[in-house]
């Protein structure tokens, strides 16, 4: 083993021994307090930046925050793994808290309509008045009771509702516990929403421990916020319920603006606060719109946008924001992303001052390729029936010599169902949209399957399909079809043009292609879990040749017999080591 002088967390990890990079992992974020990385799907960040902070924790210098994108994230990746480390008893006793928000934690969900959840407080909830009147000197006790120490099964909100249900609101209880736990985890939203953060900086302000650490999964999601919307439907109705001169100024620019629009002056909130402070014959539904402007009118956008008809849009073109909060109330920032690609970019565009650290993928086996040829492309204007003939030949080609699961994604579902309609596989399993794929636990089962999805979606951002029994991931070959350009629409003609007047005409075109390079490296990286495994990926677009500075390490290939020779002596090896496994 390496010998690196870390702290005896390093029996928690679950290899054997660590990778040289592992090891560097570690010893720059002993050393920068505040440090921004690129690690490659694979090499575990989450286990190393728990070795890395638990220590910490345990110390009790230190509360942990840790942020990750989604509430699904929040139980299935961080508390998974504290839930491990937690029984091991490693560390002794840890408390740990999921913040969520109050719907998901609401002990009459099923009973009260989801549009009323925001306003608990004026419809008077016994379990809200329950949960307020427990008195603050009984908190440090009741997080003891957190279910993470010896528990059986998995930890799931169900788990958190039933712990607190005796104390009333478990939203509210576990809001009163946050300051006296060891880890919260979260989701980013409450770092990006300004009305979340001042929620959030309170409970900070109240922590029982001398220094917050924050770790941040998947940063790269910090980009520019649709903080707030409204319709001039929604408007019409609050001004039915109280005439205000706040409400005539919204509707006045819905009807007469499109595209950027200035924010006007002197639109305040209290007004609305008052009276719903002082107005009790109101209705459920009444109040809820009220609400609805309030939050607008809150929101931080700096530019209010009319994209679609009838509506404004907040649009929050600059996370540095939400990198000031950070920056105030964290004493240590793990900032962290399997697509921090080039670093620098993301550095500018955060406006931090971080150490940087880029682990390459060396250690990954895999083949990436871009087909540079004019009819493989999703641009609009350069489609035809010969687009889709082409591509599918190539996916059908490349299927037969992967020995596993082939996965392809597609720009759009129009784009995919166009496409499908030139594949002539017997069986494929096709991703629809607004349902959860069903046919994840069959794929598991099998070892030669073509899938289709699209970039953005469910299949491209958390998809895991491993073998039963060696764990390894069955997806070996990514196909990506064509490139997910954002659309043309007033909000992103507007970003590009603020883009490019803070920063100049080279950045503003590199940063309007982050959001194409990030969701290609996502797809891609759905094909490699674990140091052990072997994937091919493959563009299918000219256009990317130009993007190869922000994508990994990419061969370009002009001519498709030279491709196939490429691939098929890939799966070869692949094949070969997997049999010899």
């Amino acid at each position: 083993m390496i010998d690196t002088n870390l702290p005896p967390a390093l029996q928690l990890f679950p290899h054997k021994e660590l990778r040289t990079y592992q090891t560097k992992f570690l010893r720059f974020v002993e050393k920068n307090p505040k440090a921004m990385i690129h690690a490659p799907v694979g090499f575990g960040k989450t286990i190393m930046a728990l070795i890395h902070a638990l220590p910490l924790v345990r110390s009790k210098n230190y509360q942990l925050f840790i942020f990750v994108r989604t509430k699904t994230q929040v139980f299935r990746v961080f508390l998974e793994e504290i839930f491990k480390i937690a029984n091991s008893k490693k560390y002794g006793y840890l408390t740990v808290l999921p913040l969520i928000l109050k719907a998901d934690l609401c002990i009459k969900r099923d009973e009260i309509p989801q549009f009323y959840h925001n306003i608990c407080q004026q419809i008077r909830c016994p379990f809200l008045e329950q949960a307020k009147s427990v008195p603050e000197e009984d908190f440090p006790a009741i997080v003891e009771q957190i279910p993470i120490t010896a528990h059986e099964g998995s930890i799931t909100i169900d788990t958190f509702k039933e712990a607190f249900r005796e104390f009333g609101c478990p939203y509210h209880i576990i809001k009163r516990c946050i300051p006296y736990s060891n880890i919260v985890v979260t989701t980013q939203t409450y770092l990006r929403s300004k009305n979340l953060q001042d929620m959030f900086s309170q409970l900070i302000s109240q922590s029982s421990f001398p220094h917050q650490m924050a770790i941040i999964d998947e940063g790269h999601n910090f980009t520019a916020d649709f903080e707030a919307e409204i319709t001039l439907h929604e408007l019409n109705k609050a001004q039915a319920i109280i005439p205000l001169k706040v409400i005539d100024s919204l509707q006045e620019l819905i009807l007469s603006q499109n595209g950027r629009v200035e924010r006007p002056r002197n639109l305040s909130a209290a007004s609305l606060d008052a009276f719903l402070d002082h107005e009790y014959n109101l209705t459920l539904v009444e109040k809820a719109t009220l609400l609805k402007v309030k939050d607008f009118l809150i929101s931080r956008g700096d530019i209010w946008v009319s994209e679609k008809k009838n509506k404004l849009i907040q649009l929050n073109p600059y996370p540095h924001q939400a990198f000031n909060f950070i920056n105030n109330f964290f004493d240590r920032v793990l900032l962290m992303s399997g697509t921090f690609t080039p670093l620098a970019l993301y550095k500018a565009l955060f406006d931090v001052n971080y150490a940087t650290l880029q682990i390459p993928s060396d250690f990954q086996f895999s083949l990436n390729g871009i087909l540079y040829q004019r009819n493989f492309t999703s641009k609009f204007s350069e489609r035809s029936v010969r687009t889709y003939e082409t591509m599918a030949a190539v996916i059908e080609r490349l299927h037969s010599s992967n020995p596993f699961h082939t996965i392809v994604f597609t720009t759009s579902h129009e784009f995919k169902q166009k496409l499908l309609a030139h594949i002539s596989l017997p069986d494929v399993y096709i991703e629809n949209p607004g349902t959860t794929p069903f046919f994840l636990d069959e794929l598991r089962q099998k070892n030669h399957e073509c899938i289709f999805g699209v970039i953005g979606g469910r299949l491209s951002e958390g998809i895991e399909i491993l073998d039963s029994k060696t764990k390894r991931s069955l997806l070996s070959l990514i196909i990506i079809a064509g490139l997910p350009y954002p659309r043309p629409d007033a909000s992103n003609q507007l970003l590009r043009s603020l883009y490019l007047k803070r920063w100049g005409y080279r950045m503003a075109k590199l940063l309007s292609m982050l959001p194409v390079t990030r969701g290609i490296s996502q797809a891609i990286g759905r094909g490699i879990r674990s140091e052990s495994d072997f994937a091919a990926s493959l563009i299918l677009d000219y256009r990317a040749i130009k993007m190869r500075p922000l994508l990994p390490p990419t061969h370009v290939y002009r001519n498709l017999q030279t491709l196939y020779n490429a691939y098929d002596l890939f799966f070869a090896k692949m094949n070969r080591v997997f049999k010899l496994q």
